[in-house]
């Protein structure tokens, strides 16, 4: 492989400074984001999460288990507490960053790049947010910057032990999120691309790597074996299936989203890198950047395609660009024109992500209630605190039904709810497995939360004999920020089930 010139080797005392900026930094984020997972409710997807992990299984209806796994794991640490779900997110951000900073700086030889890499990791609004708010791209991101490491170290190496790692990190990427998927076009266009590589499928320690890779989809393959395929169905016909909006609609609002969570010049920088390394590297013969390279495009093709006609969500494409930040770091810290690059093309991700966690933490722009998504962290808490009481007063037995699946688990995690007393009223997400053959008896009650925005308590109450509602306002940073709407439904006149 020809080097070219920004990946010598650094000076010691070059490679020492970064070193510690590094830690400094991660260090200060990590203690930052342990305060700011207490003090912001957990969000509505969270609690989606945190039951999963109450019910676990070998997989569910809208996501692999892994995030559930994990979280069922820490919680046999006495507590429950919101760091129960966060701390994995948290740290897995912070074993994210350093793997890119270990790649710029071990792999590519370039420590200036690593830093940077793992600054814009950390400096988007998508980064700041996705960096102690757990989803099931936290894992996702955990394997997916391992996979990468390691396999730019097994290229070389004769022994098995990165191919093993790497099959390790695709299987258990493949249980985090189905987008790990989008890995193996980069393995299979950085194998086939050089010849030197070729050789490769017919060894050991590649079937190795596929051996373990295949393993990690068993557990989602036997779930949905036994629910007739569900998972399968609602990716395909409900995720990326195509909607009736014109493509400008459809397109406009992935790029708005991408611009908005990634930021409006390294967005664009991000697809520079990518081709242009790509083209590059290939001609440089250097199997290490044109790996990176083809880690990304696959995805980002894809995505924008689907875009054109299906809403694509801002998060989804993201975890590819963890490779070509790497590639953008290096055009970033080119001589002469770092700085200049630096102040242009992070400055002004850097600035939103530091606006987007300061709104978050006090409300302070006067943002309408349905444009602030910085909402969603808050109230909860106040929720919980009624639930809590209304349950209490009709004898801590009643069912509580929401409307959305968030919005139950939300009840459930604050209102301190076990799994036997909730529904979501039309059996949406996972509860349309654990829902499936349930009926409330004529005779019951029931509790009906909802909040104003989706309002749907009366068309529920005609089915019993009386109600009594009562309607909450929540505060915080002296707004209003919901109502939440809490009814009890009394002597169910017929027997109803939750389903669609």
């Amino acid at each position: 492989m020809t080097e070219n010139t920004q990946t010598s080797n650094a000076p010691a005392d070059i490679t020492a400074r970064y070193n510690r900026l590094f830690y400094i930094l991660t260090a200060a984020l990590f203690l930052f984001r342990l305060f700011i997972s207490q003090y912001l409710d957990l969000t509505p997807d969270e609690t989606y999460y945190w039951e999963l992990a109450r019910q676990i299984d070998w997989s569910y209806y809208d996501h692999p288990p892994m995030v559930a796994w994990l979280i069922s794991l820490l919680r046999l640490i006495p507590g429950d507490t919101q760091l129960h779900i966060r701390i994995l997110t948290i740290a897995g951000t912070a074993f994210a960053g350093w793997v890119l900073f270990a790649i710029g700086r071990d792999c590519l030889n370039n420590v200036r790049a690593g830093f940077w890499a793992a600054f814009m990791l950390n400096f988007t609004p998508a980064g700041m947010a996705l960096g102690f708010i757990t989803t099931p791209d936290t894992p996702l991101a955990i394997f997916w910057s391992l996979g990468i490491y390691a396999f730019l170290k097994a290229l070389n190496d004769k022994r098995d032990r990165w191919w093993i790692v790497t099959g390790i990190a695709l299987g258990c990427g493949a249980l985090s999120k189905y987008n790990m998927i989008l890995f193996v076009p980069g393995v299979a266009i950085a194998i086939l691309t050089f010849k030197r590589y070729r050789h490769l499928v017919t060894t050991r320690r590649y079937w190795l790597m596929v051996l373990l890779a295949a393993l990690g989809t068993v557990p989602i393959l036997y779930w949905n074996s036994q629910h007739d395929w569900i998972s399968f169905k609602f990716q395909l016909d409900s995720r990326l299936a195509g909607n009736t909006r014109s493509l400008a609609h459809n397109l406009g609002e992935f790029i708005g989203g991408q611009l908005g969570t990634i930021g409006l010049t390294l967005w664009p920088v991000l697809w520079f890198a990518a081709i242009t390394t790509a083209i590059s590297s290939y001609k440089r013969d250097d199997e290490k950047r044109f790996f990176l390279a083809w880690l990304t495009l696959p995805a980002m093709v894809f995505f924008t395609y689907t875009a054109m006609k299906s809403k694509i969500e801002a998060n989804w494409p993201q975890i590819a660009y963890l490779s070509t930040m790497l590639l953008a770091a290096e055009w970033l810290c080119e001589p002469g024109k770092g700085r200049r690059r630096i102040y242009w093309v992070l400055g002004p991700s850097a600035a939103l992500a530091v606006i987007a966690v300061t709104q978050t933490l006090t409300l302070a722009l006067p943002l309408p209630a349905n444009a602030d998504i910085s909402l969603r962290l808050h109230g909860w808490r106040q929720m919980g605190e009624f639930i809590k009481q209304i349950d209490n007063e009709t004898g801590n037995k009643l069912l509580f039904a929401g409307q959305g699946a968030t919005l139950t688990t939300l009840a459930a995690y604050y209102g301190g709810l076990p799994s036997s007393r909730i529904a979501e009223i039309v059996s949406y997400g996972n509860f349309k497995v654990w829902l499936k053959d349930k009926q409330l008896p004529a005779g019951s009650d029931m509790i009906f939360v909802d909040d104003n925005r989706h309002s749907e308590a009366m068309n529920w109450a005609t089915r019993f004999g009386s109600h009594e509602a009562r309607s909450y306002d929540i505060h915080h940073a002296g707004k209003k920020i919901r109502t939440i709407n809490i009814t009890h439904m009394k002597d169910l006149k017929e027997p109803m089930a939750f389903r669609r």
